[in-house]
């Protein structure tokens, strides 16, 4: 058997990150727009590895403590062998920062004292000094903080880490020739200093990828302390065995940073057009599996694995093919990305750019709900809410901006006290959408009837109504005005409760229907539904199996689900906030006795200022 050389990892290639920060992570920010840091921010906040607080905001220039400093640092660590007790009189158990500081103990980036201070902002020498000790920063060369002005400053347990990182030039000072080493260092600085030493690398980066592919294993930490290098046309043939990358768009090496392990992982980008598998073959062949002379591995041990134009390389005495198939297991599909026309496609779907979280915007949605049932419906029956997601929701982990769906969810679960949740995610897939059209097909609403009516009190079978379906192709508005646009057929679902239905439009003088046939030939068929958009529109069954009533506060996805429910409900009334003020709903709407539903895509949630 061979013998196991690994160790524990307290650098950049553990990155088994959680939060930095002892907030809620939060995505994405909304007070770092125009900062000077921003770009470093963001970089962080988007590979997963930094939030900010729960009410979206970074606070940047704000100061950092030193428990706070320490966090990040020991959430870059591997966990140590052993943990030491804690010698400081003011770091205790049960302390939020105890496992934090006491990590950073065990590996000597922080040394015993009376006192930690973890209350006590840090200052930025010793930021640099925790920074230094963790990721082996250093310097001999003192005078290098000569340039500066308050280089004396730096106090002489400080200047070996202060003088590393201005020598490596990760550091270059203030405009004014200061270094300011006393000054405490804020969130922002933090971030910066951090990120100037390439902890953290795009996910779809090559770094990115082989720290996903380490992440992945089953035991990550059996994987030594690595650094990641470029591989360039004079290091190909050491890496590689190639004696040139004419083939290669770009290359990166993982190997061991200290230890005799035979432990080398290279990912190659095969430029375009390049027979990947020739390419993969060649690099088999033609690597020098004992390249460290001392140490290696056969020929035959070596594991090639590839993705698209993605190769792999692993020489590993132990554990070379879990490696490959954590590799393997990795989603490295090109990210969607809208088209000019701002439309998203997968899979014949097209769908809407929803964008970004806005946390405020979430927040005034749900304040409009409270402020409703404060003011006017204190004599509702029940309030409940639901948000519909968008087609883009069901391919979220594959979008270039992904939204956060489950920080929306949780600002709304702390904002919305009055109305109780009803969750329609797991009640819906992609293909219960039009491919053509944002919305939901109404044949497809069985799951979201059932899973509405198991907390409202009704019960709707979509298999007793007749399915009316265009027998010519319809397009819908994601193909408004654009030529050779793909077509599909609509489906309205009709039953004999309908017919004795009474539906009066505020925006129709005429009796109004619930399926407005000749919508379908115009630009937006959905409009079918219930003549489409309109302030207020009140569905009527007089022969209804209850006398409940219902009010929906909706967007135009209601327009197709009402229709389902008028034989549970004596009257369905449709709300539409985007079109009628809220102070004008006592003239219209008497909300005593009745349930209240909610019921907005997501859309709307991150855009409630439409509501008016």
């Amino acid at each position: 058997m061979n013998k196991k050389h690994y160790l524990a990892r307290p650098a950049a290639a553990a990155l088994s990150l959680t939060m930095l920060w002892s907030a809620v992570a939060a995505a994405p920010l909304s007070d770092i727009q125009g900062h000077w840091a921003e770009k470093n921010i963001t970089r962080w906040v988007e590979a997963g590895k930094l939030g900010g607080y729960e009410d979206g905001t970074f606070r940047p220039d704000n100061n950092i403590t030193r428990a706070e400093f320490a966090n990040i640092l020991a959430n870059l660590l591997s966990q140590p062998a052993e943990t030491p007790e804690s010698p400081f009189s003011d770091v205790k158990e049960g302390d939020w920062y105890y496992s934090a500081v006491t990590k950073l103990l065990a590996y000597g980036v922080v040394s015993e004292d009376e006192t930690f201070r973890p209350s006590q902002n840090i200052t930025r020498q010793d930021a640099m000094t925790m920074a230094g000790r963790a990721f082996c920063i250093t310097s001999a060369n003192d005078e290098v903080l000569n340039k500066f002005s308050d280089g004396d400053q730096v106090a002489a347990y400080a200047q070996a880490s202060v003088a590393g990182f201005v020598e490596k030039g990760y550091l270059g000072g203030y405009p004014d020739g200061t270094l300011r080493p006393l000054a405490n260092i804020t969130r922002a600085e933090s971030v910066k200093l951090l990120d100037s030493l390439g902890l953290v690398h795009d996910a779809d980066s090559l770094e990115g990828i082989i720290e996903r592919t380490y992440a992945g294993l089953e035991d990550p930490d059996v994987i030594p302390m690595v650094t990641t290098t470029r591989i360039t046309a004079e290091t190909a043939e050491y890496y590689l065995g190639l004696k040139d990358l004419s083939q290669v768009e770009e290359a990166v090496a993982s190997e061991a940073a200290i230890g005799s392990i035979p432990h080398s992982v290279c990912l190659v980008r095969a430029k375009g057009g390049v027979d990947v598998e020739a390419l993969k073959e060649k690099i088999r062949t033609s690597v020098n599996p004992r390249k460290w002379i001392c140490v290696g591995v056969e020929r035959e041990d070596i594991v090639m694995a590839s993705q698209g134009n993605l190769i792999l390389m692993v020489i590993n005495p132990d554990i070379p093919q879990q490696i490959a198939d954590s590799f393997m297991k990795l989603d490295l599909s090109p990210k969607l990305i809208p088209d000019a026309d701002g439309l998203i496609q997968y899979e014949g779907y097209y769908m809407d750019d929803i964008g970004t979280l806005r946390p405020d915007s979430v927040k005034k949605f749900a304040a409009k709900i409270e402020n409703l049932a404060a003011d006017q419906l204190k004599k509702a029956a029940n309030l409940y809410y639901s948000v519909i997601p968008s087609k883009s929701y069901f391919v979220n982990d594959k979008l270039e901006t992904s939204f956060d769906y489950g920080q929306m969810k949780s600002i709304l679960g702390e904002n919305v006290k009055s109305a109780q949740y009803i969750d329609l995610f797991g009640a819906l897939q992609l293909e219960d959408y039009y491919k053509t059209d944002p919305h939901w097909r109404q044949e497809c609403l069985q799951d979201v009837v059932d899973t509405l009516g198991k907390t409202m009190g009704f019960s709707v079978d979509l298999s007793t109504f007749t399915a009316n379906t265009t027998t010519e192709g319809i397009t819908g508005q994601h193909g408004q005005g654009k030529k050779g646009f793909p077509t599909e057929t609509l489906t309205y679902l009709t039953s004999a409760a309908m017919k004795q239905v009474k539906v009066n439009n505020w925006d129709q003088t005429a009796p109004a229907a619930i399926y407005d046939v000749a919508a379908l030939e115009g630009d937006s068929p959905y409009d079918v539904f219930l003549s489409g958009p309109t302030p207020l529109v009140t569905l009527e069954n007089p022969n209804a199996t209850s006398g409940k009533e219902l009010v929906i506060f909706r967007d135009s996805y209601s327009c197709s689900l009402a229709p389902l429910l008028v034989e549970q409900y004596k009257t369905v009334t449709l709300v539409d906030l985007r079109y009628m003020m809220s102070s004008l709903l006592p003239q219209y709407v008497d909300f005593a006795g009745k349930d209240v539903l909610f019921l907005y895509n997501e859309q709307v949630v991150n855009h409630s200022e439409m509501l008016k």
